[in-house]
């Protein structure tokens, strides 16, 4: 399984990736703290799930969250925010997010919803 990590905290990536690592040491994890970058890496790639930050550097979150969600891609998709803001939630549900954390108090949640994305291809839900 592939996973991109695009967050504009290194801290958040690095503690996401020990997390994934500890419940699916095969896990290929890819890193970004761009939009450019994340663009680059998850058109070469194309990762299983992406874990999206709400305030992406570049502010282009949306835009991403597009581009990772047209027809041709299963990609399954996790933003994260540090705002729970129904509003926001309810702009990335329109535009295809599979989930919607809270950024510092979900975290557990994560691998089992990997898991189910795996498992499922892809799902349709939010918090």
């Amino acid at each position: 399984m592939t996973i991109l990590i695009a967050d504009s905290s290194e801290n958040i990536i690095d503690r996401l990736e020990s997390l994934l690592l500890e419940t699916n040491p095969k896990a290929i994890i890819f890193r970004a703290t761009s939009y450019k970058d994340a663009r680059i890496i998850f058109k070469k790639f194309e990762p299983t799930v992406v874990l999206l930050d709400m305030n992406l550097t570049g502010n282009m979150t949306i835009t991403f969250l597009k581009e990772i969600k047209e027809p041709v891609h299963k990609t399954c998709v996790i933003i994260l925010s540090s705002v729970m803001d129904n509003n926001i939630m309810q702009l990335c549900k329109l535009h295809g997010a599979d989930f919607f954390l809270d950024k510092y108090h979900e975290f557990e949640k994560i691998p089992d919803i990997i898991k189910t994305c795996a498992a499922n291809k892809i799902i349709q839900h939010t918090k």
